[in-house]
């Protein structure tokens, strides 16, 4: 039996063209990377809510055995994946931002059509 997570697609942002094709009611998520302790975060935004919602986000601790030890740190880098789901028929944009210690450091845009 696949796990649930192996029917939705992953969409990415590769370049300034990017551009992705959904379906009415199709969920797709985008997968982003977290370490807090170091000052690495991501965030998104969504241009148009009526094409496009955020339904849910879901993370895990990279080396969750390094959260255990009192000596170790930084053992909270996490890899993380938020679920967006289509809505109707449209455009919009999804733009994501890499942090780095509340500072954007790179910035990339996906077209999303919804057919």
């Amino acid at each position: 039996m696949k796990h649930p997570d192996e029917e939705i697609r992953q969409i990415m942002c590769e370049g300034e063209d990017s551009i992705e094709r959904l379906s009415f009611g199709e969920v797709v998520y985008y997968a982003f990377h977290r370490h807090g302790s170091v000052g690495e975060d991501a965030e998104f935004e969504i241009e148009n809510d009526e094409v496009l919602s955020h339904e849910r986000s879901e993370t895990e601790y990279i080396h969750i055995e390094k959260m255990k030890k009192p000596e170790w740190t930084g053992g909270d880098a996490e890899r993380g994946k938020w679920f967006f789901k289509a809505l109707r028929s449209g455009s919009t944009r999804l733009t994501v931002r890499i942090l780095f210690r509340f500072e954007v450091e790179r910035e990339c845009t996906v077209k999303i059509v919804v057919e």
